[in-house]
């Protein structure tokens, strides 16, 4: 006997679903993202201490294992965004260093407005998220439903105050924000019952998991991991109560929790 679904309280007509068209999406984010990357100096001291950090490194001067400014450890301990940015310094030497530099954070501001829509596509597509069905039709359609809340989901995160300065300066906070999109989006294709490519989609987690603890908040990528990893432990355990559980699931759970528990090593 299957589980009995709980009932949704979403009630949303064909017509409230209505999204929007893909060109505006791609237009709010380019507008978005090129305005701070763009025509301006390093904005406050964790972005210019953050900067220093990089362009010592580039310079040869700074020790690309252990970050230093002038001889002084970094601030945040973050071995992957100083790298990114020297590493941006050193293979566009035309380019003024600061402007290299916000390049590959520019690329990260954009990866956590994508994973962020496609997050809440996935969730928006589980069978527990689907609006009310009505008596004589109507009800929205699936995707549209998905794409609705995908819609407003990007539209809340490029909102929501204080984004707008921390996500376009050249500091760990800017990795941090991407990988713990990443990690949302991997979390939500490995959630539903019906995605492919479930392997690669658990290594999105594992390198997001990762990229997470080398970007300064290897207790964040543990926290998330543990509560990922406790939440697919219920969810085998269900299924093989069911019978419908497999060794493959096992792998990839164990494959996750390499990655947590390498994180948990770098915290």
């Amino acid at each position: 006997m299957s589980e009995l679904q709980p009932p949704s309280p979403a009630i949303v007509t064909r017509l409230a679903a209505r999204r929007l068209p893909r060109w505006i999406l791609l237009l709010l984010g380019l507008i978005y993202v090129l305005p701070g990357l763009i025509g301006r100096q390093p904005w406050r001291g964790p972005e210019l201490a953050s900067f220093g950090v990089m362009l010592d490194m580039a310079q040869g001067s700074g020790n690309w294992l252990q970050p230093q400014l002038l001889g002084e450890p970094a601030a945040v301990q973050a071995w992957l965004p100083y790298w990114l940015g020297a590493a941006a310094i050193e293979l566009l030497p035309w380019l003024p260093a600061d402007l290299a530099a916000r390049l590959p954070f520019g690329l990260l501001l954009g990866l956590s407005l994508a994973c962020t829509w496609y997050a809440t596509y996935h969730l928006a597509r589980l069978p527990a998220a689907q609006p009310v069905a009505f008596a004589f039709g109507g009800e929205a359609d699936p995707v549209d439903y998905a794409r609705a809340l995908a819609d407003a989901a990007l539209l809340a995160l490029v909102a929501s105050l204080g984004l707008a300065q921390l996500a376009h300066e050249t500091t760990p906070d800017a990795a941090q924000l991407a990988f713990a999109s990443l990690i949302l989006y991997a979390c939500a294709r490995l959630a539903s019952p019906n995605a492919r490519w479930r392997s690669l989609s658990a290594l999105t987690w594992w390198l997001a998991t990762v990229g997470l603890a080398l970007s300064g908040a290897p207790w964040i990528g543990l926290v998330l991991g543990c509560g990922w990893l406790l939440w697919s432990l219920a969810g085998i355990c269900r299924s093989r109560a069911s019978n419908q559980g497999g060794q493959r699931e096992w792998l990839l759970l164990a494959f996750c929790a390499s990655g947590t528990l390498l994180a948990g090593l770098l915290a």
